[in-house]
Parts: C-alpha cells; structure tokens; sequence
C-alpha cells in the first residue's frame, strides 16, 4: 500500500471561503513570508481552451520535477484547473496522457522539499486524480450537495474554529440560536461573527440578545424564515416572507419544494404524537415509546431521523406540528403538488399562484384556533 505523502494536497468543494481558507493557512505553514518570492509558485488554472489546460499542466510538472533536481524547496499551488471543472475539457482525449503523468507522480511521491496543493470548486470523486490525493497525499473536502445533518455539522465545526480567532465564546443554547439565524454558509458566519465582536466592543461571551440584535439571516435563514411561517401557520407573515424572497429572485419551484418538505417532517411528528408513539418534551423535543419494529426501521431510514435530530430543531418541529391535524397537512401537502404543477404549466403570474395557494394549504388556520382555543 503506497504511504501517505504529507506533500501532496488537495483541497476541495464549492465553499469557497473554506477552500481559500485551507489554502491560506497551507501557504502560511510551509512558505515563510520571506521565502515566497522563489518558495511559492503559483500554476493558475483559471483557463478557457485546450491548449492553454495542456501548458498549465506542462508547467505544473515542469515546477514540481525541475525545482526538485537543484534541490530547493517549493510549493506549487494549481489554481482552480478548468480541466476539473469543465467538463468538455475534462473529456479531451489530448489531456489524459498529461494527466495520468502528474497522477503517477503523486502516488510515486514527490522530489524531496517539493509540495503540491490543488484548489478546485469541483472535482469528480472517482476521479483518477482525486483517487491518488485519498491514496498518497491529503484531502480538505468542502463539497457541496451535503446532507442536512453533514451542513450542519460542518456550520458548527467552522463556527467552532473561528469563535476563538474573535475571542468569543457561546454556551449551546447560543450556538443553536446563532446558526439557526446564520444559516450555515461559512462566509456568513464569519462575517455574523466579526459584527458580534464589532458590536460588543470586546472579547467575551455572547448573549442572546446580542443575536437578537445584530445578526442578520443568511441566505438559508431568510427561507427558513418563510418555511417556519408555514409551519405555524402564520398567514400574514408567510405572505411577507414569500414576496421578500421573490423580490430578491427566489425560485418560486424551489420555495414549492421547500414547503413540501416542511409538510414531509411535520406529518411523522404530528402521527407519532397522534399514536403515542412518543410525547412532547420541554428538554428533548419528543420523548419515544417503544416503537413497533417496522416503524423503528423507518425512522433510522430516515434523513434525518427525529430521535437524532438537534433538540432546538426538533422542539421548533414538535410546536408547529401541534398547530395541525393529520388531515390538514395532507390537505396542504395536496395543495402543494397542485401549485408546483401549475408554477410550470400555467400562464398566471407565478406570484399569484403562490399567494392563492397558500391561503388555500393554510385554510384550516381559523378552524384551527377555534379548536386550540376551545380545548384550552
């Protein structure tokens, strides 16, 4: 088995603030400031044509092999190569030979004092060079299309390392609150944090009510916003969130999606309190009963599953599940499908669409509290 190279990196994803992130502190540990004139060359893939992919390549392998001979030390960094990316690049037969080249130089291992780092938004998995970067060297993965567990888990490791660069602390209550509000964009939370500080003036623990003041919703957050005034069936501001989004050219498909997938979390939750399969919590969210073994299996096929879900997610989901009734988010799930169908075959303004079923999915909301109200 070929051993790890500590001289060959890949660092990869379509988060860019981590990659370039990664790629700064990489420079900064193995290139001294003053040795960067000669120590650090930088190979920019950031190309349109064939021929000018086969000369950064070219020039890649020239660095990393002709540098090593006379014994000086070098980090060659490829900058983001279009043959990564685009995909009609990627398929020239005239690439592959230059290409297998620089994969077998990183599974064989580098001349001694000669590093590489790849920077690249994308770059496919079974990838023979993405293959020799897991085998023989190291990878920083950022991708994208991330589960919503593996987003968030991501959020909180970046938040984790970038709080003590501020000199900030926050319990978890906080932290919750925080990304909730954030969103789990890196750049965004880097810039929310850098307001705290501003706004507190001084290093030290954050309050709640400085995230009630100052921090702002990210792109996630503001449809969060919108999909949670659904889920509470709030009518008033579901409308002002929903014309907030279009003016900023939100996708009115994908704001269909996202109500229906709210629909798809609350109906499990409003089933499983229905059946006493579990019972609301004020610590956990929801606190489970033996479950039959078919509905057990379910739920661990599920993503996520409840019984794993962050508790300032899931009480968020058992409050609002409570404002409904089975057949009621049946009906809007109903509702839902209908608009998404009409959004692309209806000659209606789509802004219209949207409003008329949205009063239509929440009908029940006057109904609704007569009933709370009554049982209170």
């Amino acid at each position: 088995m070929t051993a790890k190279s500590a001289n060959c990196h890949l660092i990869c994803g379509e988060d860019d603030f981590q990659v370039a992130l990664e790629a700064r502190e990489l420079i900064e540990r193995l290139v001294p400031a003053e040795n960067r004139m000669f120590g650090l060359e930088i190979v920019d893939g950031r190309v349109n044509s064939l021929d000018e992919c086969l000369a950064c390549l070219d020039k890649c392998m020239e660095a990393l092999l002709m540098d090593g001979l006379f014994g000086s030390e070098k980090l060659v960094w490829l900058r983001e190569p279009a043959f990564l990316a685009n995909d009609r690049l990627a398929r020239s037969e005239a690439l592959k030979a230059p290409l297998h080249a620089l994969t077998t130089l990183i599974k064989a291992g580098l001349p001694e004092g000669q590093h590489l780092m790849v920077t690249t938004a994308r770059i496919h998995r079974a990838s023979a060079l993405f293959k020799a970067f897991s085998a023989a060297g190291e990878v920083r993965d950022f991708g994208s299309n991330l589960k919503s567990r593996e987003c968030e888990r991501r959020a909180r490791q970046f938040l984790d390392r970038w709080l003590p660069t501020l000199e900030l602390t926050m319990d978890e209550p906080v932290r919750q609150q925080f990304l909730a509000r954030a969103g789990y964009d890196s750049r965004q939370i880097a810039a929310e944090l850098e307001k705290l500080r501003c706004y507190r003036g001084a290093a030290g623990k954050v309050a709640p009510e400085d995230i009630e003041a100052i921090v702002s919703g990210g792109g996630v957050n503001e449809i969060w916003n919108f999909i949670d005034a659904f889920g509470r069936r709030n009518l008033a501001e579901l409308i002002r969130q929903l014309r907030q989004l279009l003016a900023q050219s939100e996708h009115p498909i994908r704001l269909a999606n996202s109500l229906e997938s709210r629909v798809n979390d609350l109906l499990p939750i409003r089933e499983a309190l229905d059946r006493q399969w579990a019972i609301p919590d004020s610590y956990a969210g929801l606190r489970w009963n033996p479950l039959p073994t078919e509905i057990d299996a379910w739920l661990t096929a599920r993503d996520p599953d409840f019984r794993k879900m962050h508790t300032f997610r899931l009480k968020n989901l058992v409050a609002q599940a409570a404002g409904w009734t089975v057949r009621e988010l049946r009906v809007a799930r109903h509702h839902l499908v209908q608009m998404r169908e009409k959004l692309v075959s209806s000659s209606l303004p789509q802004e219209w669409l949207l409003e008329v079923c949205l009063i239509e999915a929440l009908g029940g909301v006057r109904k609704a509290r007569r009933s709370r109200a009554a049982a209170g």
